[in-house]
C-alpha cells in the first residue's frame, strides 16, 4: 500500500504533457480548386506519428457561380519517415489519402467520385 501511495505522490509532481495543436493547410484538385485547412492533434507512435482532427474544404476555383462552397470533415493520418496514409471523411464520401512524406506532402486522394485526385498539403505546429 505504501508503494502505491509513494508512486502517486511521485507522479503528481511530474509535469503534465500538454497536447499540441497542429495546423493543416493545402490544396486538392487537378487545378488546386479546393483549399483544405484544419487543426489536428498528434500522437507519437513507434513508426512515426498519427494526426487526426476536423478539416474544412473550401472551393476556390473559378466555377463558384453560386458562391463559395464549403465542406466539413475529419482526417485520420498515419505518417512514417517516407509515407503518409489516411482517410478524409466527409458527409457524402470517405476518401483515401496516399502521399510521400517530406516537409510537405504530395500524393493522391481517391474518393467515390474521383480516383487519383492530386493533393498537396503541409502540417505545422500551431503557435500560441
Amino acid at each position: 500500500m505504501r508503494a502505491i501511495v509513494s508512486m502517486i505522490l511521485i507522479c503528481s509532481g511530474a509535469p503534465i504533457a500538454l497536447a499540441q495543436s497542429y495546423s493543416a493547410s493545402g490544396q486538392i484538385g487537378y487545378l488546386q480548386e479546393w483549399e483544405i485547412t484544419g487543426s489536428l492533434a498528434k500522437a507519437t507512435t513507434r513508426t512515426g506519428a498519427d494526426y487526426s482532427g476536423p478539416v474544412t474544404l473550401r472551393h476556390v476555383g473559378l466555377c463558384s457561380a453560386n458562391g463559395v462552397e464549403e465542406k466539413s470533415g475529419t482526417v485520420q493520418l498515419k505518417v512514417s519517415s517516407s509515407r503518409l496514409e489516411g482517410t478524409l471523411a466527409l458527409a457524402d464520401d470517405n476518401c483515401r489519402i496516399a502521399a510521400s512524406a517530406s516537409p510537405s506532402y504530395s500524393g493522391l486522394l481517391s474518393c467515390r467520385n474521383g480516383e487519383g485526385v492530386p493533393i498537396h498539403f503541409s502540417i505545422g505546429e500551431t503557435t500560441k
